[in-house]
């Protein structure tokens, strides 16, 4: 473990990747929640792994920054243009990993100026954009002083026992996301008064017990599957509107 830990990429250990990509995944949820509730007074869940607070996303974004940036540390411009360039390309592969492997829409950039297919747009990537600076200069080296304190061994234990635990999480995620797109088929196919194929499954029995409706609709609220989820269900979207903010009708995807 240790000879793995210590080998190096692009200047960083393998040791300091997978802390920082934990911690820049949760700071993405709160990130997420933190935005959520200024700009639509809204309180929900925005995950990206089932039952843990990570949003992978927002890890590997900020790994790639970490990683690449550096070199760019006293040019802030061009921390800022690359930062912006590599965040928006993870966030178009995301969003079309999740719509061609699961057919499911998780955020909709359509209705902004200068987007490309909905799923990055001028007005977010500009926020990337600072992110990274914010990255570079001022969360990065506070995580490397905390990852790079002398005696690594228990901080290894740790890591390793959360990663392995991530992984876990990804790996029922995906199953689940499958679940559900196969739950959404066969109610769309019921609705249309056709049979239902493949549904009851010793795998679907597993996922319905793993992660029911609810937990799914809790977890990802703002994906077009899980509204349509909803409403083949009946269910209700969860969501808890602040004060002084009208409660909005989400878009499909949002």
């Amino acid at each position: 473990m240790d000879t793995l830990y210590s080998a190096s990429m692009l200047g960083s250990t393998v040791y300091q990747i997978c802390w920082s990509f934990l911690i820049y995944s949760f700071l993405g949820v709160l990130l997420e929640g933190i935005f959520c509730c200024a700009v639509e007074g809204v309180l929900e869940a925005r995950l990206g792994l089932l039952y843990l607070p990570l949003r992978p996303m927002y890890g590997v974004g900020g790994v790639a920054c970490a990683l690449v940036l550096d070199r760019f540390l006293d040019q802030p411009i061009s921390v800022f243009l690359v930062g912006m360039l590599i965040c928006t390309v993870v966030e178009y592969l995301a969003s079309l990993f999740m719509e061609k492997a699961f057919g499911t829409v998780s955020w909709d950039y359509r209705d902004k100026p200068l987007n490309l297919k909905g799923r990055v747009c001028l007005q977010y990537s500009l926020g990337w954009g600072l992110l990274a600076v914010l990255v570079v200069y001022r969360i990065n080296p506070v995580i490397n002083g905390f990852v790079n304190r002398p005696g690594h061994r228990p901080g290894e234990i740790i890591v390793t026992a959360l990663m392995t635990v991530t992984l876990l999480s990804a790996v029922v995620t995906l199953a689940a996301w499958a679940r559900t797109r196969r739950r959404v088929a066969a109610l769309k196919a019921v609705g249309h008064g056709q049979a239902p194929t493949g549904s009851d499954t010793t795998g679907n029995r597993l996922m319905n017990r793993l992660v029911p409706d609810p937990v799914m609709i809790n977890s990802f609220p703002r994906m077009s599957l899980m509204t349509e989820l909803v409403e083949l269900t009946g269910g209700q979207r969860p969501q808890l509107t602040l004060p002084r903010h009208p409660r909005r009708t989400p878009r499909s995807g949002q």
